[in-house]
């Protein structure tokens, strides 16, 4: 593989070009640039795997499956994650299965040279340790929501995140965040938007009173 194609997956994407700015010249060079369609890119949660990936476009889901078959989405991650870091400092079979819910571009390296590259690499070394603390607090925050609220609250209080306006909120991006069936995230859309809080156009989702929303997610309580 050309070491152009691997500079140029580095340089579509400012957080992958931070991250890469120090890495060893022998590192980079064995690296790869692999492209997955839909759902193509799936690692399997229990299974070693003998890379790590640097996420460059797209998103993937990180999950649990239990034995019953119940899924339960940990996060949804953007470009300039790591995929299989964990796994590879620790040596340990993958924690939760990862998919790949858009076409994604990933740079492929061998579990060694990554943990090669944390030990020469400082900058990197610090950043990544500030990446995997940001992953524990937003997991510990998610389990919370999960455990601790109803689905209802669970809906309401990601609409209100996520009512910026930056990024249109749809069902499937509900799906990723609330630990409850399809079927129940459409009930308490119908809920919200009966009661005239949200407004739901084709598959986007538009919060029209925030302040009842708030009420009504307290109300749960």
């Amino acid at each position: 593989m050309s070491i152009n194609e691997v500079y140029e997956a580095i340089n579509s994407d400012d957080r992958v070009r931070r991250l890469m700015k120090t890495v060893p010249l022998n590192i980079l060079e064995r690296m790869r640039v692999r492209h997955f369609a839909s759902k193509q890119f799936v690692l399997q949660q229990d299974e070693r795997y003998d890379y790590t990936y640097l996420l460059v476009s797209g998103r993937v889901k990180v999950f649990l499956n239990s034995p019953s078959g119940k899924q339960v989405v940990l996060d949804v991650y953007d470009p300039g994650m790591f995929l299989g870091e964990q796994e590879a400092i620790i040596k340990r079979p993958y924690s939760a299965s990862v998919v790949n819910i858009s076409p994604v571009t990933v740079l492929e390296m061998k579990n060694a040279d990554f943990v090669e590259w944390t030990q020469k690499d400082h900058y990197f070394a610090d950043h990544l340790i500030g990446n995997l603390s940001a992953q524990i607090y937003h997991l510990t925050k998610r389990m919370e929501r999960y455990s601790m609220h109803s689905a209802l609250q669970q809906i309401g209080l990601f609409l209100l995140q996520c009512g910026d306006g930056r990024a249109p909120i749809t069902r499937e991006r509900i799906t990723y965040e609330v630990d409850t069936s399809y079927r129940n995230i459409n009930r308490v859309l119908k809920r919200l938007a009966d009661i005239g809080v949200i407004e739901i156009s084709r598959s986007t989702i538009h919060i029209t009173d925030r302040q009842t929303l708030q009420k009504i997610i307290e109300r749960e309580e």
